[in-house]
C-alpha cells in the first residue's frame, strides 16, 4: 500500500469529515473533529513506524503540556491515575509524549483508542476538585511518607491495642511526648478524632494531637467547636500542613 492509498483510506474511514496534514517527510498532523473544552483542536500526528508496517499515533508532548496549564502529575498519588488510564487505553508515555502503535490496517481503531485517553487524561483537570478529594488521604500519606520520613512516622499506630477503633493515622514519636497525627476529610473523620483523643486522654496516655483537614470551613459549627476543644493543633487544609508542618513537629522535638 502507497502511502497515499493509506492516507486516503483513513479519511474513507472517517467518512472524509478529517484533513492530513503534512508536517515533514513521514510525520503527518490529523485534522479531525475532536476538540478540548477550549474549542482547540487534539493534537494527534501519525508518524511511519519503518519497516514493520506500523505507524506510530502520537501528540507529540502536547497533551501534558496543555494539562499543565491547570492541573499538576505532582504527587504519586495523581501519577497512579494517570498511569491508570494510560494502561486502561494501552498508551504510552515517552518522556511525555503519548503514543500508540497500530498496524496499517488498525489505525482508524488506534485513533479512537487514543483519543479517548487524551479525553480522559485532560478531564484531570476539568474534575480536579473531585480527583482531589477522592484523594484527600492518599496525598497526606505520600507527604508523611516523604517529605516527613525524617520523623520516622508510624502508621496506623495503636495507643490502645485492645481498642482497635481508636486508631492513629501516624504517630511521630519525639522525646517529650508522641505526636497523633489524623487526616480528617469530612465531619465523620472529625467526629471520630475527638472521640479518640478524649479516651487517651481519659487513659492518662501522654501525646500532642495534630489534625490534617481536607476543609475545616466544611464542618458544621458544633464539629469545629469540639475538636478544637479536644486536639492540641489543626491545619486547616493539606496546602497548609505541607507548608508548615514539617516546621510545627521540630518545634515539637525542641520543646
Amino acid at each position: 500500500m502507497t502511502e497515499t492509498d493509506y492516507l486516503t483510506q483513513i479519511q474513507g474511514q472517517f467518512n472524509h469529515r478529517v484533513r492530513i496534514a503534512s508536517k515533514r517527510p513521514g510525520l503527518f498532523q490529523l485534522v479531525a473533529p475532536f476538540y478540548h473544552e477550549d474549542g482547540d483542536m487534539y493534537d494527534i500526528f501519525l508518524e511511519d513506524h519503518g519497516s514493520d508496517a506500523s505507524v506510530r499515533i502520537t501528540d507529540k508532548g502536547l497533551t501534558l503540556m496543555r494539562l499543565s496549564y491547570s492541573f499538576e502529575l505532582d504527587t504519586p498519588a495523581k501519577e497512579r491515575i494517570y498511569r491508570q488510564i494510560l494502561s486502561e487505553h494501552e498508551v504510552q508515555d515517552d518522556n511525555g509524549e503519548l503514543f500508540i502503535h497500530a498496524s496499517f490496517d488498525r489505525t482508524y481503531e488506534a485513533i479512537m483508542q487514543f483519543t479517548r485517553a487524551v479525553t480522559a487524561i485532560c478531564n484531570m483537570s476539568r474534575y480536579r476538585r473531585d480527583v482531589v478529594r477522592s484523594l484527600f488521604y492518599e496525598m497526606l500519606g505520600d507527604f508523611v511518607n516523604t517529605e516527613l520520613e525524617q520523623f520516622t512516622p508510624e502508621s496506623n499506630y495503636l495507643p490502645m491495642p485492645d481498642r482497635d477503633d481508636l486508631e492513629v493515622d501516624y504517630m511521630i514519636p519525639t522525646p517529650h511526648k508522641p505526636i497523633y497525627l489524623f487526616g480528617a476529610r469530612d465531619g465523620s473523620k472529625a467526629r471520630l478524632v475527638s472521640i479518640s483523643c478524649l479516651e487517651f486522654l481519659r487513659s492518662e496516655i501522654p501525646f500532642r494531637s495534630v489534625v490534617v483537614h481536607e476543609n475545616f470551613e466544611a464542618l458544621t459549627t458544633k464539629d469545629r467547636r469540639i475538636l478544637t476543644n479536644v486536639v492540641d493543633k489543626q491545619f486547616t487544609d493539606l496546602d497548609d500542613f505541607q507548608k508548615s508542618g514539617a516546621d510545627y513537629i521540630r518545634r515539637e522535638i525542641a520543646y
